[in-house]
């Protein structure tokens, strides 16, 4: 049941007693559990390392795919199959299989240790019962809800507003709420759609998607690359977050910008169509593909680009979607081109990030060769980026931490 991670876990069994001196505080723990890779998970990461800078032993009960390392916790890896398809029952069948498997795993570690605070990364949001265990030794229990799971079946699967599933995961949704002590949404429009959904606002805090300054380090770059201009993507592969947008813009931009490429990095449900679109419109010599980089890698390599593309379709998922590879692009100081989507809009203006119509590769192109012509105008988007960026980014830690306080 449990895959590899970096210390190796003793089989669970019944706690041992452990003698300690009256004058000895036992150390404060927490459990972080989530249906993830945690190798890629820039949030969980850096929550986790925020945990442990507070004195915190965390254990991570996630996918055994590509787990990856932790100098800050102990990582249980669950093996199950990472479905990444458009297969509804195949879903079902993963997201129950991690469930069964990660709420045994949590209960076993509960009767081991006694944790202060076990935070539930969602999708989906019902493995919030995983850490039942926890909760009944006196755990807090935190819900920490990544992406709003209604809108995202509306839209991966194409059914209507006010579809049957939609309507049973606003039940769902509500239901894991009320099972947690705190649920964390991830900006203010998110938490005023979950307010909207039915869950108390007392119960809600707003954690930003904020990178960890010290793996996106600033760089005041020139534009160009190695005599060409670089775009790069990064994340999910996805119909929704508008991969192809940026493939057919492509076709557009290299008889009008000599040397161009775009660098699409990441897996997903939709990453062979983008290949296949690639060579269909002629453009699979200037478009790469590479798999995704674990989060202390990515850096230099998105340092290495001109500009990172944020290409989102306007839909009920994205509307409600702030990217972290926008917000890591700001904080690396990479110009970004992103769909002009109420996010985004809530914190960077035109001054910051060069806007196009979502869905509009002719108006991604027009926004590339702008940026491409003006590179003094460029410079100082990336410098009012980085601003916003570290204005969101300042006191996170902080505030993450009274977030999760009981």
């Amino acid at each position: 049941m449990l895959g590899g991670h970096e210390q190796s876990a003793a089989p669970v069994s019944a706690p041992q007693p452990v003698a300690r001196s009256a004058a000895m505080p036992a150390q404060k723990r927490a459990m972080m559990l989530g249906y993830l890779t945690y190798s890629i998970d820039a949030r969980v990461k850096r929550q986790v390392k925020t945990l442990a800078a507070a004195g915190y032993a965390v254990d991570v009960i996630c996918l055994a795919d590509d787990i990856g390392q932790a100098r800050d916790a102990n990582l249980i890896g669950i093996k199950v199959p990472h479905y990444r398809g458009l297969s509804r029952w195949r879903y079902v069948r993963a997201y129950a299989t991690f469930f069964i498997k990660a709420a045994w795993t949590a209960a076993c570690l509960a009767i081991r240790h006694r944790y202060d605070v076990a935070i539930v990364c969602s999708m989906p949001d019902f493995i919030v019962a995983c850490a039942l265990g926890p909760k009944l030794r006196g755990a807090t229990i935190v819900l920490d809800v990544h992406d709003p799971m209604p809108e995202l079946y509306r839209v991966k699967f194409g059914r209507p507003a006010g579809c049957l599933g939609e309507r049973l995961l606003m039940l769902e949704e509500r239901v894991s709420a009320w099972m947690a002590d705190r649920v964390l949404a991830t900006h203010d429009l998110h938490l005023s759609r979950l307010v909207q959904a039915g869950i108390p606002r007392s119960k809600l805090r707003v954690v930003l998607n904020a990178p960890n300054p010290e793996l996106f380090p600033y760089s005041d770059r020139p534009l160009r690359r190695g005599g060409g201009l670089r775009l790069v993507y990064q994340g999910t592969m996805s119909a929704r977050l508008g991969i192809d947008v940026a493939i057919r813009a492509m076709r557009l931009l290299r008889a009008r910008i000599p040397g161009i490429e775009l660098l699409l990095i990441g897996n997903g449900e939709a990453l062979e169509d983008y290949k296949r679109l690639a060579g269909a419109l002629e453009v699979a010599d200037i478009v790469r593909f590479e798999p995704p980089i674990p989060v202390e890698r990515i850096a230099p390599v998105l340092h290495s680009c001109s500009i990172g593309v944020v290409p989102n379709r306007d839909n009920a998922a994205t509307r409600l979607m702030l990217p972290v590879k926008l917000m890591e692009y700001a904080m690396l100081g990479v110009p970004i081109a992103a769909a002009r989507l109420a996010p985004i809009l809530q914190y960077f203006d035109a001054r910051a990030v060069e806007f196009f119509e979502p869905e509009n590769p002719a108006d991604l192109a027009a926004a590339i060769v702008r940026l491409y012509e003006n590179p003094d105008r460029l410079a100082q988007m990336a410098a009012a980026a980085n601003r916003v960026a570290l204005r969101l980014s300042c006191g996170w830690s902080e505030n993450y931490l009274e977030a999760i306080a009981s």
